[in-house]
């Protein structure tokens, strides 16, 4: 059985894979829209096509950072009473 620093490390490490997948979505946001990436407030085209992959990343993010605040096990699963990834 992994031990706390363990699934602390890999819960930080699964963060970090989310939000960099969150900046690259930002970044393919505002390239489709003619928007500067380095912009704080925007409003997207409705037709932008990499917005729901951006929100649905943001939602991940924000769930694994709220789990792993709690202490929880960020990434995994309870599968028959054991962590699975």
């Amino acid at each position: 059985m992994p031990t706390q620093e363990q699934l602390n490390r890999q819960a930080l490490k699964t963060i970090a894979g989310l939000r960099d997948t969150v900046n690259q979505l930002w970044r393919k946001c505002c390239e489709e829209d003619g928007i500067d990436p380095e912009s704080e407030f925007v409003v997207f085209s409705e037709g932008n096509k990499y917005v729901p992959f951006h929100n649905n990343a943001m939602q991940q993010c924000q769930e694994a950072l709220a789990q792993y605040k709690a202490g929880g096990y960020v990434g995994l699963r309870i599968e028959g009473g054991k962590a699975t990834r």
